[in-house]
């Protein structure tokens, strides 16, 4: 998933040559940007301000030529997404002076955005500034969800120049680049904000959020609002038929006979955005739900392996995240502390074990890791330092995310191959352990909106888990990509499984049949925002304990679930089961005879007597 790109307002100034040397700023500019949320709303309102100031009466700008402003396209959207949002901001848009007046615009389009050309409409002097008002309606800044309300506003390059020299005049221009963000005083409550350098205001309607131009550079002003989100998730998992010899007759009679296994991973607990579960609906009927070492629900089915059958499932979670002015502080240990205590606990080793992807042992991973822990002594300078050197390594790779998606390991991202979440991720993971910290996977889903339009499955993200004493699992995105980082409890995501080794789910199928058309298995799963009222019967849903009691899952698994597996799913067990029912029945048979023979022979013996 990558993050709103967001381009710069440029300023284009046009002086008038004149030789005569000034004294301070012979010009002032201020490009004031305001963005305006009203609750209910799924855009916002930008207003630029433009005001061009002469200081030094000696100078004046001429009426001729003209004033262009940039309106940027989000590069994350489609072709067809920018024409309709570029059409969205074009029927809004409005340019006036400073009476209120409308000035003749023309618009120009290019690859980027929309280019708002402005003649200077009069002649700019001392006692004349020069002002122009652009209002326009855009959904580009906000995502609304429910009543989680996200506001990204644009970032300042880190070349942009707050003083400009003239040479050939030795003038010099003072740009100011104002920035506040106005919103309804009826929306939830305030969850982050971002950069923390920022001032507040209000009037009868709104609070007023206002960021300097310096904490601007390269740093997009993100404000969230909501503390709480309720995701409906539908995965349907369509089984293939796998047996062609078992006829459906006998397996309806003795279901050994011809049975597939499906062991499935279903949205689990998590501490950090107290995320919970709830199911509505479960077909077929479950053999078992599991909760392994890690945390992770699995969902055990028995369905018939000479037929297409489906797996469908629907229910809802729930997470939550805690107000700014509430939120916990993350432990910030000593290196030397954290280690320590890591080292002392035997169950965490295995967070700090390399594997095939995650090459913790390579010398390369060793020396990158060592070069950023110096100077280091915290765990969350550490933390941050590994953040901003994984983004600086690898880059976001489009085209690898929309086609098949080879698995490369941390080691070749680093070094420069493609990647998208999973590489991020596998590299984060595999620096860390290699600094001593406990790592681990997390898979789930993330930009999630409200119901889509259409039923198509959602991709899968990955980032990662760090384990901190006092606090738990740490979530840390490594693919947002911004000094804003991704840390701690974010309700945009949904926690699905967590892992420590080589894979990438703990769903697993088990089959004495061929399963070379196990590509062919459609696994559709849908994850989208509701409302509460949206549900219909709480008191309906049930947690996973109120619908089977939750066992222990261990990889080797009891004897008996073994002995099941066995039976069901290898091809031994398998024949086993074809050819016991026919042993058993003549064996049967072999007894009836036996005993009749016996029950006759003593019923003649009998008879013989009694004649003699």
């Amino acid at each position: 998933m990558k993050k709103f790109l967001l381009t710069v307002l440029t300023i284009i100034l046009i002086i008038t040559p004149n030789i005569v040397r000034a004294s301070g700023y012979d010009f002032h500019i201020e490009s004031n940007m305001e963005i305006q949320y009203k609750d209910g709303n799924k855009y916002v309102t930008v207003q630029i301000e433009y005001i061009r100031e002469v200081s030094n009466s000696s100078y004046y700008f001429p009426a001729d030529g003209n004033k262009t402003f940039s309106i940027p396209d989000l590069s994350s959207q489609t072709d067809g997404q920018i024409e309709v949002e570029r059409e969205f901001k074009e029927d809004s848009l409005s340019v006036k002076d400073s009476e209120g007046n409308s000035i003749h615009y023309t618009i120009e389009k290019d690859g980027e955005g929309i280019n708002i050309v402005v003649p200077n409409y009069q002649k700019t002097t001392k006692s004349s500034p020069y002002k122009i008002y652009i209002t326009y309606n855009t959904h580009d800044y906000i995502q609304v969800i429910n009543d989680n309300i996200v506001i990204q506003a644009p970032s300042l390059s880190k070349d942009t120049e707050f003083e400009i020299l003239h040479e050939e005049t030795n003038t010099k221009t003072e740009i100011e680049y104002n920035l506040e963000i106005a919103v309804d005083k009826e929306v939830s409550n305030l969850a982050k904000i971002w950069p923390a350098t920022y001032s507040t205001d209000e009037n009868d309607s709104s609070c007023i959020y206002t960021f300097s131009s310096e904490s601007r550079i390269g740093q997009n002003p993100y404000i969230e609002f909501g503390t709480s989100q309720i995701f409906r998730f539908e995965l349907e998992y369509i089984t293939p038929k796998t047996d062609d010899v078992i006829p459906e007759r006998y397996s309806n009679v003795f279901s050994p006979l011809s049975t597939n296994i499906f062991e499935i991973s279903l949205p689990r607990h998590f501490d950090e955005t107290n995320q919970t579960v709830k199911i509505e609906t479960i077909s077929p009927t479950l053999t078992q739900i599991a909760r392994d070492d890690e945390g992770n629900i699995i969902a055990t089915f028995e369905v018939t392996a000479n037929k297409e059958s489906t797996i469908s499932i629907v229910g809802y979670v729930w997470v939550e995240q805690d107000s700014y002015s509430d939120q916990k502080d993350i432990p910030n240990l000593s290196l030397d502390e954290y280690t320590s205590q890591i080292s002392a606990d035997e169950d965490l080793t295995k967070y700090l074990t390399a594997t095939q992807y995650w090459e913790v042992d390579d010398e390369y991973i060793q020396e990158e890791a060592d070069s950023i822990k110096t100077d280091v002594s915290s765990l969350i300078e550490l933390i941050r330092a590994d953040y901003r050197y994984i983004n600086k390594q690898l880059e976001y790779d489009q085209s690898k995310a929309d086609s098949i998606n080879d698995r490369i390991g941390a080691k070749q991202a680093l070094q420069g191959d493609s990647a998208v979440c999973m590489e991020y991720a596998d590299a984060m993971i595999t620096i860390l352990r290699a600094q001593g910290i406990a790592a681990r996977a997390a898979i789930g889903y993330t930009n999630l909106k409200e119901a889509p339009e259409t039923s198509e499955s959602q991709v899968r993200h990955q980032w990662v888990q760090i384990w901190i004493p006092d606090y738990g699992w740490l979530s840390i995105d490594p693919t947002w990509e911004s000094e804003n980082m991704d840390i701690g409890p974010n309700i945009h995501k949904l926690l699905w499984e967590t892992l420590n080794d080589n894979n990438l789910s703990n769903t697993k199928i088990y089959s004495a049949d061929s399963l070379d058309n196990i590509d062919d298995i459609e696994f559709n799963i849908s994850v989208f925002a509701v409302e509460e009222k949206d549900i219909g019967e709480l008191d309906s849903l049930e947690s996973y304990e109120e619908i089977l009691p939750i066992e222990d899952f261990e990889e080797d698994n009891s004897f008996l679930d073994w002995l099941n597996k066995f039976i069901k799913v290898s091809s031994i067990g398998r024949s086993i089961a074809v050819v016991l029912p026919i042993v058993l029945v003549i064996a049967f048979l072999i007894f009836i005879i036996t005993v009749t023979k016996s029950v006759l022979k003593k019923a003649k013996s009998r008879k013989t007597k009694s004649s003699n």
